[in-house]
């Protein structure tokens, strides 16, 4: 007999986890696909986590997170972008960026709300979406793999609840300036919709492009919801720690929706990552590591594009390259990754 609910089953497997299954026992697999930095957390961070697991933080905490690292966050907005608006009580901690966008949806979206999601996207967004009753709306892309401003104005309609943005973008690396990013909270402000900033990879920008973070904006921090992660940040996607801000009174719903689902998330990360955050150690770990992902990103590009039928733009933020392969044999990325072993 089938349980399963009827939403779950509108729910697509996700075909990158779907292609890492297939992989496994398979020799000569190239692994492209999983969102996870291929380097190691940093010493001293390691080393504050076994302090707080020895200092005995091992027990419950306050469900908004650890007042410690929800101060360091607050810190953080302060430093990395001079914005004084951010405070603990509209500070959350939780078990990874992912968590968060799950448990805003759930909370602020009904039966048949629609939702203006980028194409191409995070895999997650619509499915989160399906979950919580609502409906996506697809953004058309620039050709720079910019959001369509113009087009997207065109979509709003008295059913359009929540604004969806992701810079730097997974997958495509693009990143929207300050003056795009104004017009898209013009949207949100024109129609009074609620923003969905993912920013999980703020410090994955290369060149002369600048990560900006949503909530600065003018008309924006009332109405914006900021998801982050400590994962992409200090190498740690394994210890499953996200963290988001908003206004105490957009966090106080999501708060009480998320004290049903995780009472807190993991104790002792929290402590390690408040003591570690605003250390020379961080500050000289984002910026290696940056350098680190430009290097990486010019070479797999020019090795790109000089495939036949193969093109590649060159991203200028986070972590992945987007190849057009309209022009091989393949039709689709799921067959050009099955035929060729890899993992996209």
């Amino acid at each position: 007999m089938n349980f399963t609910s009827e939403k779950l089953k509108k729910i697509k497997p996700s075909g990158i986890r779907e292609l890492f299954s297939k992989s496994q026992g398979i020799e000569n697999v190239i692994s492209l696909g999983i969102g996870a930095p291929d380097i190691h957390a940093p010493d001293k961070l390691k080393e504050a986590l076994k302090q707080a697991v020895d200092d005995n933080f091992n027990n419950y905490d306050q469900t908004p997170g650890y007042l410690g690292l929800r101060e360091a966050i607050t810190k953080k907005y302060r430093v990395d972008y001079g914005v004084d608006y951010c405070s603990t009580n509209g500070t959350i901690v939780v078990c990874g960026g992912v968590q968060l966008i799950y448990i805003a949806l759930q909370t602020y979206l009904s039966n048949g709300d629609e939702v203006l999601v980028q194409d191409p996207c995070f895999l997650t967004y619509p499915q989160q979406v399906t979950l919580a009753g609502g409906k996506t709306i697809w953004m058309p892309s620039t050709d720079n793999f910019e959001i369509d401003i113009e087009k997207t104005k065109e979509l709003v309609t008295d059913k359009t609840k929540v604004l969806i943005l992701n810079f730097p973008s997974n997958p495509t690396g693009a990143v929207m300036s300050r003056e795009e990013l104004k017009a898209m909270v013009d949207i949100a402000v024109d129609n009074n919709l609620l923003i969905l900033s993912d920013e999980v990879y703020e410090y994955y920008t290369y060149d002369n492009a600048k990560h900006v973070h949503v909530g600065s904006i003018d008309g924006a921090y009332d109405r914006t919801i900021t998801v982050n992660s400590f994962s992409k940040t200090y190498a740690v996607p394994g210890w499953r720690m996200g963290y988001g801000v908003t206004t105490p009174e957009l966090m106080k719903p999501i708060l009480d929706y998320h004290s049903f689902v995780v009472a807190n998330a993991t104790t002792p990360t929290q402590v390690a990552l408040a003591n570690f955050m605003h250390t020379p150690e961080a500050v000289k770990f984002k910026k290696d590591v940056k350098g680190i992902f430009q290097k990486r990103r010019d070479v797999i590009v020019d090795g790109l594009n000089s495939i036949g039928g193969i093109k590649c733009q060159k991203p200028v933020g986070s972590f992945y390259c987007y190849p057009d392969i309209s022009q091989t044999k393949y039709s689709d990325g799921e067959s050009f990754s099955t035929k060729a072993f890899l993992i996209i």
